[in-house]
């Protein structure tokens, strides 16, 4: 049976506690990931419980990387941001060598990460290509083509995938050999979560992940996607290759996870449930997304925990509602 933590409004982020409480510390991990992450969190509540409260560690430290990149660049500019994430990566080196920085407003993060890594020995070059990850973002560099698309999603998603290895493998041996189905896992969803956020993305970020050259193709630009009244001011054609654009990615994205499901096999029994999981609810986004006529632009597709459960833990009926979803013209770029 899953048990949840309580639910949190979206205005009600938890706060750090204060008197170093292990309890109270413990609580705000949970508590945190679960508001920042309903559906990854989710799928967690599968894996061993041993793993449960440091993979909440590890998603608090890709969250306060996110953080830098997104939040703390409006707050404080775009410089400060990036000096802010060139001491991150001296404060890591640090908290890898068994020195976590006491001082400063993550100090709870560095010394619980630093627990996490003497225990699982976590991968050093996989936390730093997040932190690079987030560089690119505040760098401003486009998107230009897919490749571009995947050494992003690679970056800050795939070496989350690697991240997560040391909680999941039978044998530290196998890390090498499953580090490339993983970083599939991890960019699937990174393809999967940019195609649900396109829109808050360019309105509210500034930002377009879609390949600039497929959206010139399609008569686009990060203009036209950013603007209040898209896509229905758009031409029929206009929206018809933009679901086209869309169609063809959610395909890159599938055939990534289904790279990564072939690999489930190998991790640990107990891991394997939480895995499948969170893979199934991820993907149930694409659906989703068909589901709203490819509008990613206007609305935020998302999966309630209901079907969540009942779509991915039940049953995989994935490619059977693919199917009914995709009108008859875009089915064969859905395969």
């Amino acid at each position: 049976m899953l048990t949840l933590p309580a639910r949190l409004g979206p205005l009600e982020a938890p706060t750090p506690p204060a008197g170093g409480d292990r309890r109270a510390e413990d609580r705000f991990l949970r508590l945190a990931f679960w508001h920042h992450s309903r559906t990854f969190s989710l799928a967690t509540r599968l894996l061993p419980p041993r793993e449960r409260l440091p993979v909440a560690t590890l998603y608090l430290y890709c969250r306060t990387v996110d953080t830098v990149a997104d939040a703390r660049s409006r707050e404080v500019g775009i410089e400060a941001a990036r000096d802010e994430l060139e001491r991150m990566h001296g404060r890591l080196d640090a908290t890898l060598a068994g020195r976590p920085p006491a001082d400063g407003p993550n100090e709870l993060l560095w010394r619980r990460l630093a627990e996490v890594h003497a225990r699982y020995r976590l991968l050093p070059h996989a936390l730093h290509q997040l932190l690079d990850g987030a560089r690119w973002d505040l760098d401003g560099r486009p998107v230009t083509t897919r490749d571009d698309l995947l050494a992003y999603s690679d970056l800050v998603a795939g070496s989350v995938g690697a991240m997560m290895l040391p909680f999941l493998v039978r044998d530290r041996a196998d890390i090498e050999r499953l580090e490339a189905p993983a970083r599939a896992l991890g960019n699937a969803m990174q393809i999967t979560n940019i195609l649900r956020d396109v829109g808050e993305d360019a309105r509210d970020l500034g930002r377009v992940y879609l390949p600039a050259d497929a959206l010139a193709e399609a008569g686009l630009d990060a203009a036209a996607l950013a603007a209040d009244d898209a896509p229905r001011a758009w031409t029929p054609y206009a929206r018809e290759r933009y679901a086209a654009l869309i169609e063809g990615l959610m395909a890159d994205a599938e055939a990534l996870y289904t790279e990564a499901d072939a690999a489930v096999a190998s991790l640990r029994a107990a891991a394997r449930p939480g895995v499948r999981a969170a893979a199934r609810m991820y993907r149930e986004i694409l659906n989703e997304v068909r589901a709203a006529g490819y509008d990613n632009l206007g609305r935020r597709a998302v999966v309630p925990t209901r079907t969540k459960l009942a779509r991915t833990l039940a049953a995989d009926g994935y490619a059977r509602r693919r199917a009914s979803l995709a009108p008859p013209a875009l089915r064969q770029v859905a395969g």
